[in-house]
């Protein structure tokens, strides 16, 4: 595997490879690139300081000849969390880096100017982006994709540039490595854009036997997974709305009666004008969607946007969802952290602890879809009450005191995703646990308790073990790096399939036990690299809101977590794992997965 470091002070590169062993105990993607940032950030440094590292990763499995190879990897230290931060995008971006040669940029530095890195089979380059600086994302990729035949560019739009904490980096137009604020980081380096474009042969040990497993997973999703390919994850809002689990008002509640009115079916009859797929993928999920209503056409809205900026805000009207997707895709912004945080303003507004005075004369009302559109827009622009919004919600509820922060809905400072915990409650633990915060794509609870209804999703007892090995699984994808989504629906989550696969492209011998070890390796460092930054048990919680404050209505209705199973629970979680009660990875924990030295 070789790396580009790219000192962006000094306008100077290099080249470094990385040792067979280290391939070998974290693979790529995830896990590699965790390792690096651990040894090479310095200990408490500010998300926005220049030493921060950008690292930009791909796995062994991206652009190989297997299904779903498109994702590549974001690593840093996230602004809106101060923890350690991965996000990941599909699309057509990954697979086009590693056919440059390389498998991972590594950055540091700050620019003097705006600029972006051009990396292609004759090398890199560091081109002058002044005249691209304030262009949103679309104008940015279609400029930069004109100017540069063949090559793709991932971006930052100006919520990167104006340092919104949870900007997110964008490529092919749509897709995004969107939690935590990477677009922050890469833009307080002043970097624009990545642009690659390579001819180069990907590296894989057995690729007949990754173009069989193409083949089967094209006949599996063809066969068992049709209903996904026709709705995307839109078809999550009726199973959590039907449950009582969709977030609703800023979590008052898990009931939004109207949600048929922003699920799957109203979605693909309405507004779905045709299905995309990332790169070697016979999955098709993607949704191209447009609002007559606004004029606009955008890739999605995902389940969570829909929860996010519907429910959440007690909003029903679809045509706005997606126009608000299209304004953080245009931005450059993560829709959940986004509308979870406008989510947190409308209680405030609602409870009397801010008023049109601190909005700039914006009335905030539950259901009301022109506020939140025109926060989105201040928030994309960093103007006005929007340079509050583009804070976070713990950042944003601070400024107004103890009382407000209780409104803050977020995890380590990350803000929820679309399921409510009191009525998925694996879920609970899975987001405290989380490495970066509130993530629904670490574990994936919620389908063995919701989806296949094969786990008690009322109560948290019981769920240290699954969760672990969930934690466990899908680290390892992360380092492949796979999509989630195609390794559901495709290869069933099977620690069998994923030895083939991680065999099949790396040549390694893995077994099962090895790459457990892969995944509880990456995930041990990302805890030791939080707990360096001052993370600690008490970051292990969610909003006090979910202990105390039951589900008031609905299918769910009574719902609550117990908090005084949930700390029972996290301490069974970290026995598990081999830490102390606080949470420490012991030296017998560390020994066991070669991380002692």
């Amino acid at each position: 595997m070789k790396l580009l470091r790219v000192d962006l002070t000094t306008g100077k590169f290099s080249d470094s490879e990385i040792a067979r062993e280290d391939q070998v105990r974290f693979m790529g993607g995830r896990g590699l690139a965790a390792k690096i940032l651990y040894e090479e950030n310095k200990p408490n440094v500010d998300a926005l300081d220049p030493e921060n590292r950008l690292i930009i990763m791909t796995g062994p499995y991206t652009g190989t000849l297997g299904a779903f190879t498109a994702f590549y990897n974001v690593t840093t230290k996230s602004p809106l969390t101060g923890a350690i931060l991965s996000a990941h995008s599909g699309g057509h971006w990954g697979p086009m880096l590693r056919k440059t040669g390389y498998d991972g940029i590594v950055f540091k530095g700050r620019s003097p100017r705006p600029v972006y890195l051009l990396l292609t089979d004759n090398g890199p380059e560091l081109k002058d982006a002044s005249d691209l600086w304030g262009k949103d994302v679309f104008e940015t990729i279609e400029a930069l994709e004109k100017k540069h035949e063949k090559a793709k560019a991932t971006v930052i739009g100006p919520a990167g540039e104006k340092l919104v904490r949870y900007a997110a980096i964008m490529n092919d137009m749509h897709r995004a490595a969107g939690r935590g604020g990477v677009g922050a980081v890469m833009g307080s380096k002043n970097l624009k854009a990545v642009v690659v474009h390579g001819t180069k042969e990907v590296p894989q040990a057995d690729p007949e036997k990754l173009k069989e497993t193409f083949k089967t997973a094209t006949a599996t999703v063809k066969e068992k997974s049709a209903a996904f390919s026709k709705y995307g994850t839109s078809m999550v809002v009726g199973i959590t709305g039907k449950a009582g689990t969709i977030p609703t008002r800023n979590f008052q509640s898990g009931n939004f009666p109207e949600f048929e009115k922003i699920g799957g079916d109203a979605f693909v009859n309405n507004h779905v004008t045709k299905n995309t797929a990332c790169a070697r993928c016979p999955l098709h999920c993607g949704k191209m969607s447009k609002t007559d209503k606004y004029g606009t056409t955008v890739e999605g809205p995902e389940y969570e946007t829909l929860a996010m900026f519907g429910a959440n805000l007690g909003n029903s009207s679809l045509d706005s969802i997606i126009h608000a997707n299209h304004f953080c895709n245009m931005y450059g912004m993560d829709t959940i952290s986004c509308a979870d945080t406008i989510a947190c303003a409308y209680e405030l507004f609602e409870k009397g602890i801010i008023s049109e005075k601190d909005t700039g004369g914006i009335k905030l009302a539950w259901g009301d879809p022109d506020a939140m559109l025109k926060l989105v827009e201040l928030t994309g622009k960093r103007e006005g009450f929007g340079r509050l919004i583009g804070e976070g919600s713990r950042r944003l509820a601070a400024k107004y005191g103890p009382e407000a922060s209780k409104y803050a809905m977020n995890v380590k400072g990350m803000e929820f995703p679309g399921y409510d915990p009191r009525g998925i409650q694996g879920m609970s633990l899975a987001f405290a646990t989380s490495t970066r915060g509130a993530c629904h794509l670490r574990a994936t609870m919620y389908v063995p308790e919701l989806f296949q209804g094969v786990l008690d999703r009322f109560t948290v007892k019981g769920k240290a073990q699954p969760l672990k090995d969930l934690q466990e699984l899908f680290t390892v994808y992360d380092c492949m790096v796979l999509c989630k989504f195609g390794a559901r629906n495709a290869f069933a989550n099977s620690w069998d399939n994923m030895v083939m696969l991680c065999n099949a492209a790396t040549g390694f011998g893995y077994t099962v036990d090895d790459l457990k070890k892969v995944g509880a390796r990456a995930w041990t460092v990302e805890r030791l690299f939080n707990l360096r930054e001052g993370l600690s048990r008490q970051d292990d919680t969610l909003p006090e809101r979910l202990f105390t404050l039951p589900i008031p209505d609905g299918p769910s209705k009574g719902a609550v977590v117990n908090k005084a199973d949930f700390e029972k629970e996290l301490d069974s979680y970290y026995a598990i794992w081999g830490w102390t009660k606080e949470g420490v990875p012991t030296r017998e924990a560390l020994d066991k997965l070669g991380l002692s030295a």
